[in-house]
């Protein structure tokens, strides 16, 4: 009984072992991704990326709250409030006058855009008063003596209505002032988006490059192995050749020392391969590294076309490089910034005034509001409030550090421009460079081939040595690994090109955020052919 359900375990078993096995296995699988699936998951998972997006959410919600500054403003109060005064005279009398007040009220306030600011106040209240004490001698009893007073009165009923005005006339005035803090807003989210797009656009320049970079590592690793794999097969055989007493044993050393050399190679090209797949894994936002990162990519693509000449490729960088549009936007920000520089510790001058009306009733509520708007009792004021520090020692550093900063900003935008510049004459070099090393190295690795095959045919004839043959299949394997190594230069240079004339956030536009992507199609780009796709 025992045997027959450890039986029936064991066969439900298996089948879970089994897909736990499969499952594991499929884990532990090397991970191979396309060109394109690479650049979906580092913008839907570098967290880099992610923080850019986030920052142009918060610099939108800053605008909002800029723009809410010149909202009206309700306010509402009720209140209750006891009074009591003492009260002393020359002739001994002591009393108090008491009074409470039950009130409500409402206002609105506005500040409009050039400045004034007015207010429009209502209260009602409720009042009543009191009157208690000792009086002096002779005053209330018969001989002079001291008595008690106790009197009371109301309720009276009010009404006070004002209407309140302030204009600044120096600081606070104007409209440039005080809408400056919306337009920072605007400023700062406009560098924030072109913030955002530097930072998409980098990602995909390091992403691509990181691509093709672990491409060619593994490019390399197979050339690396073919060639210890051949040396390997030729130790074997030279191995036989010993055992059937054709070949001297000391031969075979040439033989281990070359099949130990490129165990090397391959090991070292193995840890670069890993070294790759690593910080691809980082760029496309994987939480955890893999060192088994493949690349699915057959091939690089070839008939690359580059802009259509180096003057309109410079245009193009300079108006449309995310680089400079961000340095645009942080100088705009900087000039901004001046405008509102030392204001606060400006000299104030503001004209005041108000006109009120009040009404009151005893123990009636009705003729309250009546009286309010036919017979109220005005009351109106009319003033100047001025202030000034009593030194301008913060005023002129504030506006003087507003003043540098501009300057700092254009010479960061003029340092930005002269790099893009710099950069899109180097892409040109590179690019033009490589695509002359592919066919170059094409043509060495044909005629490599050609003198590896004649090699051995000395060789076995007896008119050559081993040496000669090794130093021809380290060429061949050199030059095979010059073209693959041309091959992806060409391409990262164009991949540069794209970053620096923008191209890049339009090529991979349906992959990139929706708010990212109108960004990048904000402007047509007239100068620059497209380049690609990949």
């Amino acid at each position: 009984m025992i045997r027959r359900r450890t039986l029936r375990l064991a066969r439900l078993a298996t089948p879970s072992l089994g897909v736990l096995l499969i499952s594991q296995l499929a884990y532990a699988a090397p991970r191979s991704l396309s060109e394109r699936r690479a650049v979906e998951l580092a913008i839907h998972d570098n967290p880099s990326l992610q923080a850019s997006l986030l920052d142009v959410e918060q610099s939108e919600a800053e605008v909002d709250s800029a723009e809410g500054v010149f909202t009206p403003t309700f306010s509402a109060d009720a209140g209750y409030t006891h009074t009591t005064n003492p009260r002393a005279g020359a002739d001994g009398s002591y009393t108090f006058s008491k009074s409470d007040v039950w009130s409500v009220g409402s206002g609105l306030d506005h500040r409009f855009p050039w400045g004034t600011s007015v207010g429009f106040r209502l209260e009602g209240a409720r009042t009543t008063t009191s009157f208690s004490g000792t009086t002096g001698a002779g005053t209330t009893t018969p001989g002079g003596a001291l008595g008690t007073l106790s009197t009371e009165s109301g309720p009276v009923y009010s009404l006070t209505g004002r209407a309140s005005i302030v204009h600044p006339l120096l600081r606070g005035a104007g409209r440039d002032v005080n809408e400056a803090p919306i337009r920072t807003a605007k400023l700062s989210k406009t560098a924030a988006e072109r913030s955002r797009d530097q930072a998409a656009s980098s990602l995909l320049q390091d992403v691509l490059n990181g691509y093709w970079e672990l491409w060619y590592q593994d490019r390399a690793e197979d050339i690396e192995r073919q060639a210890r794999d051949t040396a390997k097969r030729q130790r074997d055989e030279a191995d036989e050749r010993i055992k059937a007493g054709a070949l001297a044993p000391v031969e075979l050393l040439q033989y281990e020392t070359r099949l130990a050399q490129l165990d090397q190679s391959v090991a070292a090209t193995e840890a670069t391969t890993k070294q790759r797949a690593v910080e691809l894994s980082r760029l496309i936002g994987a939480e955890e590294s893999n060192e088994d990162l493949q690349t699915s990519a057959a091939a690089v693509p070839k008939n690359l076309t580059l802009p259509l000449s180096k003057t309109e490729a410079f245009r193009a960088a300079e108006e449309e490089s995310p680089d400079v549009k961000l340095q645009e936007a942080q100088l705009q920000l900087a000039r901004e910034r001046v405008v509102t520089a030392g204001e606060s510790e400006r000299a104030r001058l503001d004209v005041e005034g108000y006109v009120q009306g009040d009404s009151a009733a005893y123990r009636e509520v009705p003729p309250v509001p009546d009286r309010f708007v036919t017979e109220p009792a005005v009351s109106v004021h009319v003033g100047l409030v001025f202030e000034m520090p009593l030194s301008g020692q913060t005023r002129s550093a504030d506006r003087r550090a507003a003043a540098l900063a501009v300057e700092s900003a254009r010479s960061r935008l003029r340092a930005t421009r002269q790099a893009v510049r710099s950069q899109v004459a180097a892409a040109y070099v590179t690019a033009e460079t490589a695509r002359r090393r592919v066919e170059l190295a094409e043509k060495t690795v044909t005629v490599a081939a050609k003198q590896v095959e004649a090699q051995k045919a000395r060789y076995e004839q007896g008119s050559a040595i081993l040496l000669e043959v090794q130093q021809a299949e380290d060429s061949l394997r050199s030059a095979q690994l010059s073209v693959q190594r041309a091959r992806v230069d060409e391409v990262k240079a164009l991949i540069s090109l794209e970053h620096l004339t923008g191209q890049l956030l339009q090529r991979y536009g349906n992959l990139v955020p929706k708010k990212v992507r109108e960004a990048a199609q904000r402007k047509k780009l007239r100068a620059v052919a497209q380049i690609g796709p990949l």
